[in-house]
């Protein structure tokens, strides 16, 4: 992973590895072809407000066009939310 102020390049495996909740509102990630920029808004995890562009192309793509691992990395829960979200079930 590299690093630069609130822009983030990881690799297709550090992506998949990670998920959006270890980022902070605004912060950019980077991975391929694609732009994820993470928004939290008043929530705790990545928020439907977090984008996803391709690198050559400056629209935003809707949901059903996102990559799966990179829907995965922005819906992914920490521990600790995975374990509260299963007491209420």
């Amino acid at each position: 992973m590299i690093n630069e102020d609130n822009m983030y390049i990881l690799s297709k495996k550090e992506l998949k590895a990670s998920g959006a909740y270890k980022f902070k509102d605004g912060d950019i990630v980077i991975c391929e072809t694609y732009y994820v920029n993470i928004k939290f808004g008043r929530f705790k995890r990545a928020s439907m407000l977090t984008t996803v562009n391709k690198r050559y192309e400056i629209k935003n793509l809707p949901m059903e066009k996102h990559p799966q691992y990179i829907r995965s990395f922005i819906e992914k829960l920490s521990k600790e939310d995975e374990f509260r979200f299963s007491e209420t079930i």
